[in-house]
């Protein structure tokens, strides 16, 4: 089905699998081609003894059918050079989104290595031969991994995941994502233990076989609901949480995107989806949404304070959030860290300060708006003309670390719920009551009149040595929060514990951020924010 020109020209800016196949009316595409499009991905870092795994991802073959040849897989770098055949012979593929995981050993390897991905296939009597994609106008270029020699950070009971992440069931005129199952498999060897899967609203409404038809039976909603069961029902080191991105309405009546974690309940959003011509008006506003929540959701403002372009604004109504709606009770927290250090992610940072200054027990949490995109992401930029790529918003490169003593979907929506979750792109810490008995503080509220708190940080050579440990108090009412304790000194580089004393003489929280030098693996500093503790004055 073909749409006149205006009904999906604005949703560029999203960190997607780029379906190439939509096109507007009257318009000829550069980007089309009767073929499938066929994509290789691979976590951009790998946790030490895992094997690296090759995702290879075939869209639309449902339409396009293709012989699938030969897949050959070379990884060049320090430790390691080796060509593997991961397929060989014919293969037809002829679903609608075909993928294999194909895992590699690197025994032996340490640091940066090249990957390329070569892949032959036959359409028409025609042999198609190219390397990690078949997309006009992209690079090709090799994919890049990183090779640990050491975990991710580790605190106890602290698990690292990606808080906002887009699957299979995110699909539409511009982007896909990657299945729940490829993805959790390549989120495990990166060294997490959960994802979000937080799909668009405007996508879980539509028909299985045509994302321009909406379908009142909810077909889709009920098959992530189900397929999230079954996956975790079948491990018990991993956990996907359901989610879902809601599109809703603001203060101003523009469309702001809202996560929602755990919930069972649909909601209609389906004002940016640009499926219905110009009618950019989502179904609900924030405010409605929060009302029908059910209890044992949390919702978190997503990319709360990015930046929204212009053609955006005007063909999609889409805005950012307003104080209005952050001063919504229900309102868990925000997103600000969304996958690069931006202006989206200063802003927002200031509006959270601003919030717990204020008294509101808002949390933030960190995701990469990933849609599959392991080791690049590929979108549309120009429709029809061109492609972009970066290596921003990867999954799991911005990361929340939630402290839970048992990894079950149950508990860490009560970890979202509670606060009790870290923020980083690298380092990790904690802040500890020494004379509490329970492993981790975040979160909660306090009311003796002295406290003991010990304050931990790390680091690894992959994310660069410790630059600073700032610890903050922020009085309730003021305008600016205070440091407590400010460190850059250290007698070990990675590792730093310290213990001190506090006599709150005001209602206050404390929370800390930890910033390593530029000497990681590649060469950029990296970061650590807690969520705050609150504290009653004496």
């Amino acid at each position: 089905m073909i749409l006149p020109l205006f009904d999906s020209w604005p949703i560029l800016p999203i960190a997607a699998y780029a379906e190439t196949h939509f096109r507007f009316r009257f318009i000829p595409s550069l980007l089309f081609k009767r073929e499938p499009e066929v994509i290789a991905d691979t976590p951009h870092r790998v946790e030490p003894g895992n094997a690296l795994p090759i995702l290879i991802l075939i869209k639309d073959a449902d339409r396009y059918p293709i012989v699938l040849r030969s897949i050959t897989a070379s990884l060049r770098g320090e430790g390691i050079a080796n060509d593997t055949q991961l397929h060989s012979g014919s293969l037809l593929v002829r679903e609608k989104l075909w993928w294999n995981v194909f895992d590699l050993p690197v025994d032996g390897c340490n640091g940066w290595i090249s990957v390329n991905v070569d892949i032959t296939f036959e359409r028409g009597g025609r042999l198609r031969r190219f390397q990690n994609d078949n997309l006009r106008t992209s690079s090709r270029s090799p994919l890049r991994v990183f090779v640990a020699n050491s975990q991710l950070p580790g605190l106890p009971n602290l698990a690292w995941g990606e808080a906002h992440a887009h699957s299979q069931y995110t699909s539409d005129q511009v982007e896909f994502g990657s299945p729940l199952s490829a993805a959790r498999h390549l989120a495990t060897s990166l060294g997490l233990k959960f994802f979000c899967a937080t799909d668009h609203s405007y996508d879980l409404d539509d028909s299985m076989d045509d994302y321009l038809k909406q379908d009142p039976e909810l077909t889709k909603w009920k098959q992530f609901q189900s397929e999230i069961d079954s996956l975790n029902s079948n491990t018990n080191d991993f956990v996907i949480v359901r989610g879902e991105e809601v599109s809703c309405r603001n203060a101003e009546g523009r469309n702001i995107h809202l996560l929602l974690y755990g919930t069972r309940k649909f909601f209609y959003g389906s004002g940016d989806g640009a499926e219905n011509g110009l009618n950019n008006r989502s179904e609900h506003t924030a405010e409605e949404v929060f009302e029908a929540l059910e209890e044992s959701t949390s919702a978190f403002a997503a990319h709360a304070m990015e930046p929204v372009p212009f053609v955006q604004r005007l063909l999609l109504n889409r805005g950012t959030w307003q104080q209005t709606n952050l001063d919504q009770l229900r309102l868990s927290g925000i997103q600000f860290a969304n996958g690069r250090r931006d202006v989206g992610f200063d802003r927002g940072y200031q509006v959270w300060i601003a919030m717990l200054l204020k008294g509101r027990k808002v949390f933030t949490i960190a995701g990469n708006d990933a849609h599959g995109n392991f080791n690049r992401f590929r979108q549309v930029q120009i429709p029809h003309v061109a492609l972009r790529e970066s290596h921003d918003q990867l999954f799991g490169k911005m990361r929340t670390g939630l402290f839970t003593s048992r990894l079950t979907e149950e508990n860490l929506l009560s970890g979202f719920a509670r606060g009790s979750m870290i923020i980083s792109d690298g380092p990790a810490g904690n802040i500890v009551f020494v004379h509490e008995t329970e492993p981790t503080s975040m979160g909660k509220t306090y009311s003796r009149s002295a406290y003991s708190v010990r304050l931990l940080a790390i680091s690894t050579r992959e994310f660069g040595s410790l630059k600073s440990v700032t610890l903050f108090r922020g009085i309730i009412g003021e305008h600016r929060e205070t440091e407590l304790l400010t460190e850059s000194l250290f007698d070990h580089p990675f590792h730093r514990e310290k213990i001190f004393e506090i006599s709150p003489s005001a209602n206050c929280y404390i929370r800390f951020e930890i910033h390593t030098h530029n000497d990681s693996a590649d060469s950029q500093s990296h970061f650590c924010f807690s969520n705050p503790v609150w504290l009653l004055g004496n």
